[in-house]
Protein backbone atom coordinates (compact mmCIF):
# COMPACT_ATOMS: atom_id res chain seq x y z
CA UNK A 1 0.00 0.00 0.00
CA UNK A 2 1.75 3.09 -1.04
CA UNK A 3 1.95 6.76 0.85
CA UNK A 4 0.00 8.42 -1.93
CA UNK A 5 -3.14 6.05 -1.61
CA UNK A 6 -2.86 5.76 2.12
CA UNK A 7 -2.86 9.87 2.22
CA UNK A 8 -5.28 10.59 -0.68
CA UNK A 9 -7.97 7.95 1.55
CA UNK A 10 -7.39 9.99 4.71
CA UNK A 11 -7.65 13.45 3.10
CA UNK A 12 -10.90 12.37 1.31
CA UNK A 13 -12.24 10.59 4.12
CA UNK A 14 -11.70 13.85 6.57
CA UNK A 15 -13.38 16.40 3.52
CA UNK A 16 -16.25 13.54 3.85
CA UNK A 17 -16.23 14.31 7.58
CA UNK A 18 -16.07 17.68 6.99
CA UNK A 19 -18.57 18.59 4.58
CA UNK A 20 -21.06 16.19 6.43
CA UNK A 21 -20.64 18.21 9.21
CA UNK A 22 -21.22 21.61 7.36
CA UNK A 23 -24.22 19.99 6.31
CA UNK A 24 -25.88 19.10 9.50
CA UNK A 25 -24.39 22.67 10.73
CA UNK A 26 -26.58 24.16 7.94
CA UNK A 27 -29.68 21.83 9.40
CA UNK A 28 -29.50 23.04 13.16
CA UNK A 29 -31.60 26.29 12.77
CA UNK A 30 -34.21 24.01 11.24
CA UNK A 31 -37.46 23.92 12.68
CA UNK A 32 -39.70 21.11 10.80
CA UNK A 33 -41.83 23.27 9.11
CA UNK A 34 -38.91 24.59 7.24
CA UNK A 35 -39.02 21.72 5.54
CA UNK A 36 -41.56 23.28 3.18
CA UNK A 37 -39.60 26.56 2.76
CA UNK A 38 -37.84 27.38 -0.41
CA UNK A 39 -36.87 30.26 -2.90
CA UNK A 40 -38.85 31.39 -5.87
CA UNK A 41 -38.24 29.00 -8.99
CA UNK A 42 -36.27 26.14 -6.46
CA UNK A 43 -36.14 23.44 -4.37
CA UNK A 44 -37.85 23.22 -0.82
CA UNK A 45 -35.34 22.26 2.21
CA UNK A 46 -36.93 19.11 2.21
CA UNK A 47 -36.58 18.18 -1.41
CA UNK A 48 -32.99 19.67 -1.03
CA UNK A 49 -32.83 17.20 1.71
CA UNK A 50 -33.87 14.42 -0.38
CA UNK A 51 -32.10 14.74 -3.00
CA UNK A 52 -28.47 15.09 -0.61
CA UNK A 53 -29.54 11.60 0.76
CA UNK A 54 -30.71 9.94 -2.59
CA UNK A 55 -27.27 10.89 -4.47
CA UNK A 56 -25.53 9.88 -1.08
CA UNK A 57 -27.14 6.58 -1.25
CA UNK A 58 -26.46 6.49 -4.97
CA UNK A 59 -22.77 7.62 -4.26
CA UNK A 60 -22.06 4.30 -2.53
CA UNK A 61 -23.45 2.17 -4.56
CA UNK A 62 -21.22 3.48 -7.33
CA UNK A 63 -17.98 2.71 -4.99
CA UNK A 64 -19.57 -0.84 -4.03
CA UNK A 65 -19.55 -1.53 -7.88
CA UNK A 66 -16.55 -0.09 -8.10
CA UNK A 67 -14.27 -1.91 -4.96
CA UNK A 68 -17.02 -5.42 -5.46
CA UNK A 69 -18.91 -4.67 -1.87
CA UNK A 70 -21.96 -5.07 -1.54
CA UNK A 71 -24.33 -2.16 -2.13
CA UNK A 72 -26.43 -2.08 0.79
CA UNK A 73 -30.29 -1.86 1.52
CA UNK A 74 -32.83 0.47 -0.18
CA UNK A 75 -33.75 3.68 0.20
CA UNK A 76 -36.25 5.43 2.27
CA UNK A 77 -38.79 7.97 1.77
CA UNK A 78 -38.04 12.02 1.43
CA UNK A 79 -37.73 12.96 5.10
CA UNK A 80 -40.58 14.05 6.88
CA UNK A 81 -39.06 15.92 9.89
CA UNK A 82 -35.28 17.14 10.64
CA UNK A 83 -35.02 14.34 12.78
CA UNK A 84 -35.57 11.90 9.99
CA UNK A 85 -33.04 13.96 7.92
CA UNK A 86 -30.49 13.63 10.28
CA UNK A 87 -31.29 10.19 11.17
CA UNK A 88 -31.28 9.75 6.68
CA UNK A 89 -27.93 11.53 6.21
CA UNK A 90 -25.99 9.31 8.55
CA UNK A 91 -27.40 6.16 7.22
CA UNK A 92 -26.38 7.11 3.75
CA UNK A 93 -23.24 8.28 5.33
CA UNK A 94 -22.53 5.24 6.76
CA UNK A 95 -23.64 3.40 3.63
CA UNK A 96 -20.97 5.23 1.74
CA UNK A 97 -17.90 4.58 4.10
CA UNK A 98 -18.89 0.69 4.11
CA UNK A 99 -18.74 0.57 0.64
CA UNK A 100 -15.39 2.33 0.89
CA UNK A 101 -13.64 -0.15 3.49
CA UNK A 102 -12.91 -2.44 1.06
CA UNK A 103 -11.00 -0.27 -1.27
CA UNK A 104 -7.58 -1.10 -2.25
CA UNK A 105 -5.11 0.97 -3.71
CA UNK A 106 -5.38 -0.91 -7.33
CA UNK A 107 -9.42 0.01 -7.46
CA UNK A 108 -9.24 3.21 -5.23
CA UNK A 109 -7.72 4.95 -8.60
CA UNK A 110 -9.24 2.90 -11.63
CA UNK A 111 -12.01 4.47 -13.71
CA UNK A 112 -15.33 2.85 -14.19
CA UNK A 113 -17.87 3.26 -16.75
CA UNK A 114 -21.38 4.20 -14.94
CA UNK A 115 -23.79 5.35 -17.81
CA UNK A 116 -22.03 7.81 -20.14
CA UNK A 117 -19.06 9.29 -17.60
CA UNK A 118 -16.43 7.35 -15.97
CA UNK A 119 -15.90 7.49 -12.24
CA UNK A 120 -12.89 6.43 -9.64
CA UNK A 121 -13.31 5.96 -5.86
CA UNK A 122 -11.57 9.10 -5.78
CA UNK A 123 -13.32 10.97 -8.15
CA UNK A 124 -16.73 10.10 -6.06
CA UNK A 125 -15.55 10.91 -2.45
CA UNK A 126 -14.27 14.42 -3.91
CA UNK A 127 -18.04 14.68 -5.51
CA UNK A 128 -19.89 13.92 -2.27
CA UNK A 129 -17.90 16.28 0.23
CA UNK A 130 -18.49 18.79 -3.15
CA UNK A 131 -22.27 17.68 -3.01
CA UNK A 132 -23.05 18.45 0.72
CA UNK A 133 -21.10 22.12 1.02
CA UNK A 134 -23.37 22.54 -2.43
CA UNK A 135 -26.49 21.80 -0.54
CA UNK A 136 -25.31 23.28 2.96
CA UNK A 137 -25.07 26.63 1.10
CA UNK A 138 -28.71 26.09 -0.56
CA UNK A 139 -30.01 25.38 2.77
CA UNK A 140 -28.26 28.57 4.33
CA UNK A 141 -29.08 30.97 0.94
CA UNK A 142 -33.04 29.59 1.13
CA UNK A 143 -33.43 30.56 4.52
CA UNK A 144 -31.61 33.95 4.60
CA UNK A 145 -34.24 34.72 1.36
CA UNK A 146 -37.41 33.46 2.81
CA UNK A 147 -36.70 35.05 6.14
CA UNK A 148 -35.87 38.60 4.41
CA UNK A 149 -39.03 38.06 2.47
Amino acid sequence: MSSEFQSDLRELQKDLAGSGEELLHALEPLTNSDLERGRRGGWTIGQVLGHVIQSEYLYGGVVAAIVGASSGSPLGERPTSIDAARQQLAATRQHLLTALAPATEDNFYRLQRFGHDEYSVISVLENAANHDREHAEQIRRTLAVSSAG
